[in-house]
């Protein structure tokens, strides 16, 4: 028997199917690197290190239940992917090399990128997947319009842009939605195995998305209510069972490790009910989500057809109507009655507030008797299901694109001359091999003068470490120096990133406390003076505040900042040498180590630039008496020397107890 439809007709499903995924993972990877290295949701790293400990411990338990598991998994699998492309590219030297620590910021920002990327494609596969529920449940039209409008969704294209559970659980709802239509429609095992086991996978990625599981009971009882229980009361069984081994099959130590499984659900259970943060506060929080949805995720016309539809719909489509609202009505009960609120809990049963949207826009316009206004009609229903996301989604994606305003910042800091002392309000981690950057909570905490008399030239200021109650501090800061540049605030929405500035302090030696103490090495530096006192070797040329501290006890360290004049243009990597000789003239102690090594060598010393650097000596257990400390410079690869013109280069005499 043949077919009555032409290839042509077979065909334009597939080619739906594959327009609409397209388009919504172009949406999805669209500035997918959006903010790294700085990483602003904090969700990001809470799933994504117990992921990379996973791999770096070769454990397959995730120690960690406050989410279930099956993410956890995918995270690994990816995670161990880049590892090994990333070594293949020198990226990574081994898995040693892949850091566990990734909150605020990241030094693996491509790590990100391919993690992200498991949301991105779970989010697009969403959206064609939606389009299948809808044709099947409606027709072909209702499931072109929800593909549509779930594709430019902004609210389901920004959170596909994070590497989180939400957007992905959506997937496996819509999945068990269709299962469960299934159900309606013949009662077929296949329907009812389809369903358990994407509600398995859906609990497996979200501990509530487990309500569509309700969904398959109201099928079963929407295909069978005419008949007595029989037989398919063992299928209605198989698909709980289908749904339970699915769900241990991807949290295997629910079992496994049962403690730990059950203290994640008591502190989950804990936290959205007596927590204090979130987006809103409260149970009942009916109007608070009604506004979000309003304003940001479904816009008015979306949640107007959303409420509207399934008056319009119960009289032709009561099965539909009944499977849909028992979905949606439950998952938005489970999160009326959490006093912890987070807007993005509606994601997983997002799809079908979408889905009845767009049905309802549909039977809207065929209520109308004329073909030409009801295809007028439809079409301007269409347009304002998915106009408003289209405008808000670019607008998002664009503002993504644009560099994070502290990168920004960072970046343009390390183009300027590196001698002088730094302090910025960004993220420790990303100046870890910096000596001279400092970063700091607060700017204010200092006063221009005191930064000015430590060496401090340049400043970066970030609008997130500062309160109103710091605007006048900060505004007199930054009266004192020169703005190199200034970065806009969030809410101007120009670019990712806090607001702040670039500042310069200028170079004011006349203010610096170090004791002045000049050698001139030729026509090629000068020894402008010191800065000393006892105390543990350093890792950053941090102020000593003019420090002249030249008694030391035996075997004690010695903390020493130099403060150099580069009197022109350098080629060579100058090697400082600290030698201590006793009062014999013998070479008891000495430190060789090149200036400013490894980050800010002579050779890139611009002329006339003040450059500050640290000779920290650890000192033998020397005998009390008086020592002499001489310094001088070669080049390590010729061992030349660069000869002070007063002979020998005696910086200090110290004194040891």
């Amino acid at each position: 028997m043949h077919s009555s439809r032409s290839p042509a007709n077979r065909a334009a499903p597939l080619l739906v199917l594959c327009a609409l995924f397209v388009g919504a993972l172009a949406l999805r990877i669209w500035a997918l690197n959006w903010g790294l290295p700085y990483v602003e949701h904090p969700d990001e790293p809470a799933l994504l290190e117990i992921a990379i400990r996973m791999v770096h411990q070769g454990d397959p338990n995730p120690h960690s239940f406050v989410y279930p598991s099956l993410f956890f998994y995918l995270l690994v699998a990816v995670i161990r992917l880049h590892l090994w492309w990333g070594m293949s590219q020198g990226w990574y030297g081994s898995l040693a090399d892949l850091p566990l620590q990734h909150y605020e910021f990241t030094t693996t920002p491509q790590l990100f990128v391919w993690t992200r990327i498991v949301a991105a494609l779970l989010g697009a596969i969403t959206v064609p997947t939606l389009y299948v529920l809808g044709r099947r449940m409606f027709d072909q039209r209702v499931g072109v319009v929800a593909g549509l409008a779930l594709m430019v969704a902004t609210f389901h294209v920004a959170h596909s842009h994070y590497v989180t559970t939400d957007v992905s659980t959506g997937l496996w709802v819509v999945l068990a939605t269709i299962g469960a239509w299934g159900i309606t429609n013949g009662g077929r095992w296949r329907s009812y195995l389809v369903a358990g086991i994407m509600t398995g996978l859906a609990a497996g990625t979200k501990y509530n998305a487990a309500s569509v599981a309700l969904a398959v009971p109201v099928a079963h009882l929407l295909c069978w209510r005419h008949q007595s229980l029989g037989r398919p009361v063992f299928r209605l069984l198989a698909s709980g069972l289908a749904a339970l081994l699915t769900f241990l099959a991807t949290t295997p130590y629910a079992l496994l490790d049962a403690p730990a499984f059950l203290e994640g659900l008591r502190f989950n259970a804990a936290h959205y009910a007596e927590g204090g943060h979130g987006d809103f506060i409260g149970r009942w929080q009916v109007a608070e989500y009604g506004i979000f949805l309003w304003r940001e995720a479904l816009f008015p016309p979306g949640l107007i057809l959303a409420i509207v539809a399934p008056v319009l719909l119960v009289r032709h489509y009561p099965r539909q109507v009944i499977l849909l609202l028992t979905i949606i009505g439950v998952g938005l009960l489970l999160l009326l009655i959490y006093e912890v609120n987070f807007v993005r809990n509606l994601l997983p049963i997002f799809p079908l507030l979408v889905l009845l949207a767009a049905a309802g826009a549909v039977t809207l316009a065929d209520r109308l008797r004329s073909s030409a206004l009801r295809w007028s009609v439809m079409a301007g229903l269409i347009a304002a299901l998915v106009v408003p996301h289209i405008r808000d989604s670019i607008w998002q994606l664009r503002y993504w694109s644009h560099p994070y305003t502290m990168q920004l910042a960072a970046d343009r800091l390390r183009q300027l001359p590196q001698g002088m002392r730094m302090a910025v309000e960004l993220h420790a981690m990303q100046w870890a091999g910096d000596p001279n950057v400092f970063p700091v909570r607060q700017l204010i905490e200092r006063d221009a003068d005191w930064y000015r008399a430590n060496g401090y030239r340049y400043l970066v200021v970030n609008d997130d470490f500062r309160g109103p109650e710091d605007q006048a501090a900060y505004q007199q800061l930054k009266s004192a120096a020169r703005i190199l540049a200034e970065y806009p605030r969030r809410r101007e929405g120009i670019q990712p990133g806090p607001g702040g500035a670039l500042l310069d302090l200028g170079e004011h030696v006349e203010q610096m406390l170090f004791a002045r103490h000049s050698i001139r090495f030729g026509d090629h530096m000068r020894l402008l003076g010191y800065e000393m006192q006892p105390g543990s070797l350093r890792e950053r040329i941090s102020p000593l505040e003019g420090a002249d501290v030249r008694e030391i006890s035996t075997g004690e360290a010695l903390q020493v900042n130099l403060y150099w004049r580069a009197l022109r243009q350098l080629d060579i990597d100058y090697t400082l040498f600290v030698h201590v000789l006793d009062s014999s003239g013998n070479r008891v102690a000495q430190r060789d180590l090149p200036l400013r090594y490894g980050d800010y060598p002579s050779s890139r010393w611009q002329p006339d630039e003040l450059v500050i650097d640290r000779a920290d000596l650890q000192l033998p257990a020397l005998p009390p008496g008086d020592y002499q400390l001489v310094i001088g410079l070669y080049d390590a690869a010729t061992f030349e020397a660069l000869q002070p013109e007063a002979g020998n280069a005696i910086l200090a005499t110290i004194t040891v107890h």
